[in-house]
């Protein structure tokens, strides 16, 4: 695969190296709140921002209905450009997750993502 084919995926740099370890980031005073979701935000240690997602059976019942969340996540994460902002994210729902409400939640997660960008310390 060509390296500029790449520049969107979703390599190991940009995820969170063992189970819970993004606890750091849930227990940080930043977040930034939207209707749906929560995104906890803290300065990273290097370049590229890693990416957590915390989602509970209370709220999303359904195994498949978690595992599209976390797709959803992740692709807009992969095309983003907080990606580059050196911070350690970690996604979580504030509401239950409702499949029919597909587009405004994308929407949703991107502006999260936006607002993260747009008050990231400087370096």
């Amino acid at each position: 695969m060509p390296r500029s084919a790449r520049k969107e995926g979703y390599s190991r740099r940009h995820r969170f190296a063992a189970r819970g370890s993004f606890g750091a980031a849930l227990r940080g005073s930043r977040k930034v709140r939207g209707r749906l979701a929560v995104l906890h935000v803290v300065p990273g240690r290097g370049a590229d921002t890693r990416l957590g997602i915390a989602l509970t059976r209370r709220l999303v019942p359904h195994s498949t209905d978690r595992n599209l969340v976390k797709r959803l996540v992740r692709e807009a994460f992969r095309r983003h450009r907080v990606k580059r902002a050196g911070l350690d994210c970690v996604f979580a729902l504030r509401v239950g997750f409702n499949a029919a409400e597909k587009a405004a939640f994308v929407a949703e997660i991107e502006s999260l993502f936006d607002q993260a960008c747009v008050r990231a310390p400087a370096q």
